[in-house]
């Protein structure tokens, strides 16, 4: 999977989304970065225990920008233009999601490139916010930067101790439905997690639950 933005066209043509300077001196850097990241592309370093499989951490990802962005003397700047709603989903989950804009600012003349900064978090530890924030960077830098690797970026977006950033939305479900041990209990849970999934417009996850909850409950009417 690739996920970028051609440094070659669309730096030189940047519109509505993204807004930049009249000096080119920041793309020239925003074009060595893009070089410096398809010849190091990042790696599958994090293990998930649950499914045994390799994956990207976000840390790692954000990490892997750290050498390039410093070695060409570019700053990212959030502006000012952020905004933050929080909400509830039950008595025990909050879903935080952030817009506004990150500016990749060169030190060397103050030329930059706006780009959009959006991330989204449920938590049921009060880590929403932060965890929204860290994805909403790592998606510009996703999003700027042409990163050669494939498969898809883990962890989900959870603001979760780094044991359940792990775990997908449809692994976490199937957890809590194995320890429910009442009827009512299982229900509550499917409706969070297919609310959850609803709002995040991950229609993959949510078809997933829907599927693993109905054989659930057919299960228990045939048992």
């Amino acid at each position: 999977m690739l996920i970028c933005l051609q440094m070659s066209t669309n730096i030189q043509s940047i519109n509505k989304e993204v807004s930049m300077s009249n000096s080119q001196a920041i793309l020239s850097a925003l074009a060595n970065v893009q070089s410096y990241m398809m010849e190091h592309p990042i790696a599958k370093e994090g293990v998930n225990n649950f499914q045994k499989y390799k994956y990207r951490g976000i840390d790692q990802i954000i990490q892997s920008f750290s050498k390039p962005l410093h070695d060409n003397n570019i700053l990212t700047v959030v502006q000012p233009d952020l905004q933050v709603r929080t909400k509830f989903l039950d008595s025990k989950s909050t879903l935080t999601r952030i817009s506004g804009t990150i500016r990749f600012l060169s030190t060397v003349d103050g030329s930059f490139v706006d780009r959009s900064y959006l991330g989204h978090s449920k938590s049921q530890q009060g880590k929403d916010l932060e965890a929204a924030r860290s994805f909403a960077y790592r998606n510009a830098l996703l999003e700027t930067f042409c990163v050669p690797f494939e498969g898809v970026v883990e962890p989900e977006e959870t603001g979760e101790d780094e044991s359940e950033e792990e775990l997908t939305i449809v692994d976490r479900f199937k957890q809590e439905i194995a320890v429910a041990k009442t009827k009512a209990s299982k229900q509550k849970i499917f409706e969070n997690h297919d609310k959850f999934a609803e709002m995040s417009g991950d229609k993959e996850s949510r078809e997933a639950i829907n599927l693993y909850y109905t054989k659930v409950i057919q299960g228990e009417a045939n048992g």
